[in-house]
């Protein structure tokens, strides 16, 4: 289970630039590739919610924590949590 006032690292796997926005909150976030940032449990959820939010998560930004992921309720393949 994850703790909601919890920050955890979250890693850019991709190549390019990631972004995203929620706009509820003023939120904007740019990850380079490979940057890591620490993200609220809280803000990754408002995440999930947001159109693409969820396919973010699983296929650009690594959570490196197991139990988020399952938390959010991502389907994920076991090489998620692999790194370079």
């Amino acid at each position: 289970m994850a703790n909601k006032t919890y920050y955890y690292n979250v890693k850019n796997r991709s190549a390019s630039v990631v972004l995203y926005t929620i706009p509820e909150d003023n939120i904007r976030r740019r990850f380079s590739p490979g940057e890591t940032k620490r993200i609220s449990y809280e803000e990754l959820l408002k995440l999930s919610y947001q159109p693409g939010g969820r396919e973010m998560m699983v296929n650009f930004l690594q959570i490196q924590s197991e139990g988020v992921p399952k938390s959010l309720g991502l389907k994920l393949e076991p090489e998620y949590y692999m790194s370079e």
